[in-house]
């Protein structure tokens, strides 16, 4: 081995530069979701994996997996995304333009890692290669089609949450299913506040996000209903009294910066959904 890379000294230069490139790709990509709030679930699946009890050596395992998907789905949407994250001049073109030069070893990293996550979850678990399946499903669907249709990017967003938290649950759990769906249902209404967020630099680009087709009032109105939805579900669907705090974003003010809405927002949801892993973890949830 030695000789051959005497011999051969670029095809080391090669190998290295390649190992590099793929780490930078995948390196900007979790860091750029970390430093805008967007990796959620890392946190979410860390306190289900506790509450519900798993051992040691499963927690690392469906961490592992965790961290893995949420890199990898999200460099998937940069990869996808690529041409309209460069035509946004708001954005920091950056990892763009580093994925954009090196698009033949991006796609060759996506079916690399796709393929290898598959098949060592399914070694594993197949529930939980079954939720990495949906997750990669979705975020295809979500960033090429959904995403810019009215309507179908809010229930992307419910699958994408579902799918998300999918390994840390027991195995295809009954109980496990009932809890990961409000983390779809919080998921769709955070999805309603984003493309709020984000309207005026949409409908410049002519997407077709919900706010865009049916407008900025009655989109408010259709996050105040999953504000419903969601306290009803966690109410009376999970046994979790607490729930009527998820109606508390009912009277937030509409007019604020929606950064700060958002942020208000995400506070509600984690306090309930911390009671709720607490109560779980000591055997006093309700659902």
């Amino acid at each position: 081995m030695e000789e051959t890379n005497a011999l051969d000294p670029g095809a080391e230069q090669a190998k290295e530069n390649t190992l590099k490139v793929c780490y930078k790709l995948l390196a900007d990509a979790i860091i750029d979701r970390l430093k805008r709030r967007e990796a959620n679930s890392l946190i979410t699946n860390f306190m289900l994996l506790l509450a519900f009890h798993f051992g040691i050596a499963d927690i690392a395992i469906r961490m592992a997996v965790t961290f893995v998907l949420n890199v990898l789905v999200y460099f998937i949407n940069d990869f996808i995304d690529v041409d309209i994250d460069l035509a946004n001049p708001e954005k920091d073109h950056t990892k763009a333009l580093y994925i954009r030069d090196h698009k033949r070893t991006a796609f060759a990293l996506i079916v690399c890692v796709s393929a290898a996550l598959l098949i060592l979850t399914l070694l594993y678990s197949q529930s939980v290669c079954f939720g990495v399946i949906l997750a990669l499903l979705i975020i295809f669907l979500y960033t090429d089609y959904f995403k810019n249709m009215a309507y179908f990017d809010i229930i992307g967003c419910f699958v994408w949450g579902v799918s998300m938290a999918w390994p840390a649950i027991p195995d295809f759990s009954p109980q496990g299913i009932k809890l990961i769906l409000l983390i779809g249902i919080f998921t769709a209404s955070f999805e309603i506040v984003q493309c709020i967020k984000d309207y005026e630099s949409d409908k410049q680009y002519d997407l077709k996000t919900t706010p865009i087709v049916i407008g900025i009032p009655k989109a408010i109105l259709l996050a105040r209903a999953m504000y419903v939805i969601a306290a009803a579900y966690t109410v009376f669907l999970l046994g979790e009294i607490q729930g009527v705090l998820l109606l508390l974003p009912l009277f937030f003010n509409a007019n604020q910066k929606m950064d700060s809405y958002w942020m208000k927002l995400r506070v509600v949801y984690g306090i309930v959904w911390i009671t709720i892993m607490v109560r779980l973890f000591f055997g006093w949830y309700g659902g």
